[in-house]
């Protein structure tokens, strides 16, 4: 049951995501995405991965820089 939710709770964030970007091209100025937006885009697309199980590491994207 709760992977069921977490899997529609994914699924309709990731919509919302989409229309969201969508609709704001029409929103005038048309053709600009204010920058509030586009962070709440951001905002659900990582919070539709993280109910997936994709994880960000930075850790993994910095080089490994150690003095000798």
């Amino acid at each position: 049951m709760e992977n069921k939710a977490k899997s529609m709770l994914s699924v309709i964030s990731f919509l919302a995501a989409i229309v969201i970007g969508f609709i704001a091209l029409f929103i005038p100025p048309e053709g600009t995405i204010h920058s509030s937006v586009l962070w709440f885009t951001a905002q659900l697309l990582v919070f539709t991965s993280s109910l997936l199980g994709i994880n960000i590491s930075f850790s993994d994207l910095k080089p490994n820089i150690s003095k000798k």
